[in-house]
């Protein structure tokens, strides 16, 4: 009955006509009631079949089945829903294509990027991509690559570094840095770094790009290097342009104290006080002598007298010497290569910036320690390391100490005068500015490697002139064969230097015509009757200079021998035409009589072999 008491009157009371009938419409009420259930059974069973379609559409739309369209077609909620899904699967299928397009785009740019490249993620720092830039530049193969994390390419020395600007670099979207990483073969490399925060395979990443300064930043540091160098050359030639003026007119001076001091030692008893006394002024002036060419020698006025060396016979000859400068506590080794070759340069001067390290070396080193001392050919790959001239084939005399080391702070001062890190009264701090300064003058460089606690290695480079003959200095005559009756002209603007010299030739034999200046040796060059046998000029003098002497003095008495005397730079008597490559035209200020004589001698002498001194014309 509530099924009744729910349907419309007029059914109720087509229904109800029926009971009043009898059996008869009891009868026919059941089969009313059979069709209406059947045709709620057809209809349910319809319902159910379109929401099933349905939630199977969905299913596939959400598997990622973009192809998939419902089929279901009506006009009532459930045909809007089919085509409203249908309509989302349209939408969905054409982001993806856009999507696909857009991966595709950016694997062609990932992959073709001719800078390398890398993606890794935020959290773990794994690496999750790699393009082929990378691969080529890293030399680890894409699987290898893709097993290793950021830490893994970063030198040992950055990871510090990079562990304190990780927090900062991941709250930020984009961080920049210069980085040194290294390669599969344990090179390193400098690269600038941009990161850009992204998402990789569903998880937050960033994505790297490198580009190698490496070659710009070497760059960067040679110049800087190369400012270093002009700057203390800079500051030698203001130091030089004070102190040289001072040496050489000192040298002027020592040269007549050595003179004096020969004419006047011969003369006097061996067992003399006064000769005592003036051996002891001898001495001393020896030791000025000494200090006015360090003067020189750093401000790069002095005579520098190069020849073409072993530098294997140098440290040879000088093991007896650096042993007794280092002390005992410290061992001396010395690895010499046979195949080092030649160079050229001032020995002396060598020897002296010898003499300065060892003593640098045995300061470092109190309580004892070891001093190299090597000879080696730079291979070329030291070349490029030392930023050195390619072209040019370089050795190397290598110094070095087992002591405290040096800060880069102290490395970068090293070779300025005066600079010293010793107590007040133990050092001058000259040694290492003459070094600089003698293996400039050289053509060299000198390079310094050192860091506290880790020793000091000095690098003396020298342009390599391979097996070149070998200067060999002239055999020492004995006194009594430097004699001679010749004549000789002197020219000399330094009154006590020229009454010296002249004084010491003459007690030896010889016939000296002396001059003030130049025009003054002219014109006895030119009124003199008999044969002059050599010219001996100084460089520098008021008036014409001594290249200029020699040339008029030569036009009027030609095949005259010249010996020019001075205590200037070798390129100071080029800039005057003196040397012309034969450095036995010279002799160097301040010097004893004995070399003098000696000199006068072989000039004399080989001219005598080569042709017949001629009378003037």
């Amino acid at each position: 009955m509530v099924l009744v008491a729910t349907l419309p009157p007029t059914i109720v009371a087509w229904l109800v006509e029926p009971l009043r009938a009898g059996w008869s419409g009891l009868a026919l009420i059941g089969a009313a009631m059979a069709f209406s259930f059947g045709l709620a059974f057809v209809l349910g069973s319809s319902i159910v079949q379109s929401v099933e379609a349905l939630i199977h559409d969905a299913q596939a739309l959400s598997a990622g089945i973009t192809g998939h369209r419902s089929q279901v077609r009506s006009s009532d909620e459930i045909g809007q829903l089919a085509v409203a899904l249908n309509h989302m699967a349209d939408t969905v299928e054409r982001r993806n294509a856009a999507l696909a397009d857009n991966e595709r785009r950016y694997r062609f740019l990932f992959d073709s990027n001719p800078l390398p490249m890398w993606a890794w993620d935020a959290e773990t720092t794994n690496i999750l991509a790699v393009n082929e830039a990378a691969i080529e530049k890293y030399g680890y193969d894409r699987e290898t690559f893709l097993g290793l994390t950021i830490l893994d390419l970063i030198d040992e020395s950055e990871r510090a570094r990079f562990s304190q600007a990780r927090l900062p670099f991941l709250e930020a979207r984009q961080a920049a840095g210069t980085w040194t990483h290294r390669t599969a073969s344990g090179e390193r490399v400098e690269m600038d770094v941009i990161t850009t925060s992204t998402r990789r395979l569903g998880r937050a990443s960033w994505l790297s790009v490198g580009i190698d300064v490496s070659a710009r930043r070497e760059a960067e540091r040679a110049l800087a290097r190369s400012e270093e160098q002009l700057r203390q050359s800079q500051k030698l030639e203001a130091i030089g342009t004070f102190a040289g003026g001072i040496a050489h007119d000192f040298n002027n001076l020592l040269t007549a104290m050595l003179g004096y001091c020969d004419l006047l030692l011969p003369q006097l008893a061996p067992e003399s006080a006064i000769r005592r006394d003036i051996a002891e002024v001898r001495a001393l002036a020896i030791r000025g002598t000494e200090l006015s060419q360090q003067i020189l020698s750093m401000s790069r006025r002095h005579v520098v007298q190069p020849t073409v060396f072993d530098p294997n016979e140098v440290v040879r000859g000088m093991q007896r010497l650096l042993r007794r400068v280092i002390g005992e506590n410290i061992a001396l080794e010395s690895t010499l290569d046979e195949q080092v070759g030649t160079a050229r340069a001032d020995v002396s001067q060598l020897e002296q910036v010898l003499l300065n390290l060892a003593a640098n070396a045995r300061d470092a080193m109190p309580e004892g320690g070891r001093l190299s001392v090597d000879t080696l050919v730079l291979e070329p790959f030291d070349v490029r390391r030392l930023n050195l001239d390619p072209m040019q084939d370089w050795l190397c005399i290598r110094v070095r100490d087992t002591g405290i080391g040096m800060s880069e702070e102290v490395q970068a001062h090293i070779f300025e005068p005066f600079f010293t890190t010793k107590d007040e009264g133990k050092g001058s701090g000259l040694g290492l500015a003459l070094a600089y300064s003698m293996i400039d003058q050289a053509g060299g460089e000198i390079r310094v490697d050192s860091a506290p606690g880790e020793g000091t290695t000095m690098y003396l480079l020298l342009p390599r002139l391979g097996d070149a003959v070998v200067s060999m200095p002239p055999v020492e005559e004995f006194p009594e064969q430097l004699a001679g009756t010749e004549t000789v002209l002197l020219v000399e603007d330094e009154d006590t230097v020229r009454s010296v010299a002249a004084a010491a030739l003459e007690r030896r034999g010889y016939r000296v015509l002396v001059a003030d200046h130049g025009e003054a040796a002219i014109a006895i060059a030119r009124e003199y009757p008999g044969i002059i046998h050599l010219l001996v000029s100084d460089v520098v003098m008021p008036g014409l200079h001594g290249r200029e002497v020699a040339d008029r003095i030569v036009r009027l008495r030609p095949g005259i021998p010249v010996l020019f005397i001075s205590g200037y730079t070798d390129d100071a008597l080029l800039e005057r035409g003196v040397l012309e490559g034969d450095d036995r035209s010279l002799l160097a200020k301040p010097f004893t009589s004995l070399e003098l004589a000696r000199r006068v001698r072989l000039a004399i002498d080989e001219s005598l072999r080569l042709r017949t001194p001629v009378a003037a014309s």
